[in-house]
């Protein structure tokens, strides 16, 4: 049965008896269908028995497994009751050491829609291991959507697998991933916990009208997957650094074959995080191996966004197409070295290597070689400079005198040693004196640098603004640190909330 049949089947199910409206998950007409209620993964896999079976989960049932829910046989469905929209959508709990809520490999026609997966990685931590759903090898024609799918425990939440490669296409087909909400996926943490929000290298796809908010690794990665459309997207990043908006970086599995793959009509918006990258093309721009990726066209997207890296980035394609995208971000981000030295500092359209390419003209050279180490603020340990937005002006540590917003440049009297205290906090030391930034007197009084070591008083919560800009909270009294009167007077920490006397830019000292 179609979609729309099932839409109209449950719409019957909205009768009025006796006056009174009858709405699923309550109590049902005689002769409604049963739908199954919070259990466990055993109900719902004793449903999914024979071809076309259907799971018709209750409408706020909750289901803690700890085994996948597993099709069986062809053209199986999973839903609830209805297929709501909103949070009555059935869920799904990922527990103990699972991480796949649901595997569809090698099973077609199957349809996920209209339910909730929680992967619990924040309660239960992350684990090595498949994907929050596993979909696709030599299963063709799946469906996933209307799914709300976040937090999955390993490195994926939705991964729509190839299954053999032959002649650099895939044994996967055809699936349809819509109407989606995915994310947060994986923390953004340099100790590798990353995790996507769609991984698709399924063939002749269609991966649209979805959102992927705060996944850190690759909001949508493509993996080849010849003849597959990517469009009408919406990622963001909103309190995670993502790697790379889309990915169209790997070269396996299938030997660099984007053949027919279109990527039109997304928005890539870093709206309260940094991206590294906002479309990411080659494999070079990723990694510092060989192989060139060819046959993609990636048209009419758009950027947006305080805290975007690179823009469109290529590094290692052939007759490839990049024409009509749209670039309304704000370019941030200090480089660091890639394989051939130090890259190109970040910028909108780029190139390095395009063979037999058609680039729209706004794209410049440049050494994209391995960009994943831009850092959006100068790396902690480095020297940086603060300017405020009260005036324009950089702070200033004379190192007897209470820290002013007063200079005009960034020498030593402006430089300070950023000091990582973990947990997104900071220490400042300042080059005039090598003393550390205090807010005296547990916040009372101007800031100073006047101390040896580092305590409460020295540390600083570093918090992200969404016009790229940072402020810092104060360890001593959870205050923010202010240039008073517009800058005319000393630093203090004294506000409850942020404005632009709170707002400093960082900067490379």
């Amino acid at each position: 049965m179609t979609a729309r049949g099932r839409s109209l089947k449950y719409l019957s199910l909205l009768v009025v008896t006796a006056g009174a409206l009858v709405v699923p998950g309550t109590a049902q007409p005689a002769g409604a269908a049963a739908c199954i209620p919070s259990g466990t993964d055993a109900a719902i896999n004793a449903a999914l028995t024979g071809t076309g079976a259907t799971a018709v989960l209750c409408p706020g049932a909750v289901f803690t497994l700890t085994n996948p829910v597993t099709f069986t046989a062809p053209n199986q469905v999973i839903e609830t009751q209805g297929l709501p929209t909103d949070t009555t959508r059935a869920t799904l709990k990922v527990g103990g050491s699972l991480t796949t809520a649901i595997n569809g490999t090698g099973r077609s026609g199957v349809t996920v829609e209209n339910i909730q997966i929680d992967g619990g990685r924040p309660a239960l931590g992350r684990l090595d291991g498949g994907a929050l759903m596993e979909m696709g090898a030599s299963g063709v024609d799946q469906t996933v959507q209307n799914v709300y799918a976040h937090d999955t425990r390993s490195w994926s939440t939705l991964h729509i697998i190839e299954g053999a490669v032959t002649n650099s296409a895939p044994a996967c087909q055809g699936a349809k991933i819509l109407n989606n909400t995915i994310g947060p996926a994986g923390t953004d943490a340099p100790s590798g916990t990353w995790a996507d929000g769609i991984s698709l290298a399924c063939g002749n796809s269609t991966v649209q009208g979805n959102t992927v908010q705060d996944a850190t690794d690759g909001g949508i990665v493509i993996f080849g997957a010849p003849g597959s459309s990517v469009r009408n997207n919406t990622i963001v990043a909103k309190t995670r650094t993502m790697l790379g908006g889309i990915n169209l970086v790997d070269y396996a599995p299938m030997n660099g074959n984007y053949t027919g793959t279109t990527v039109t009509g997304n928005t890539i918006n870093a709206q309260s995080a940094f991206i590294k990258v906002g479309i990411a093309m080659g494999p070079q721009v990723w990694g510092c191996g060989t192989g060139t990726n060819y046959g993609a066209s990636v048209t009419g997207n758009t950027l947006q966004g305080a805290h975007m890296g690179y823009g469109y980035a290529v590094n290692g394609v052939r007759d490839w197409t990049v024409t009509g995208n749209t670039d309304n971000s704000t370019h941030v981000g200090t480089p660091n070295a890639g394989c051939g030295g130090t890259v190109s500092a970040p910028g909108r359209f780029q190139v390095q290597a395009s063979a037999s390419s058609t680039l729209q003209p706004e794209f410049t050279g440049a050494q994209l070689t391995y960009v994943l180490g831009v850092a959006e603020h100068p790396p902690t340990g480095t020297v940086v400079g603060l300017r405020a937005h009260a005036n324009g002006r950089y702070v200033t540590a004379d190192g007897t005198t209470p820290l002013i917003a007063g200079g005009t440049s960034v020498v030593t009297a402006q430089q300070f040693d950023e000091i990582d205290q973990g947990g997104g906090a900071i220490a400042l030391r300042a080059h005039s004196n090598g003393q550390y930034v205090t807010a005296e007197n547990a916040g009372a009084a101007p800031l100073v640098a006047n101390r040896t070591a580092i305590g409460q008083w020295e540390t600083f919560a570093l918090i992200h603004n969404a016009d790229g800009s940072v402020s810092l909270r104060a360890g001593a009294n959870n205050d923010y640190v202010t240039a008073e009167n517009a800058g005319a007077a000393p630093l203090i920490a004294n506000r409850t909330a942020i404005g632009p006397w709170e707002e400093f830019d960082l900067v490379q000292g």
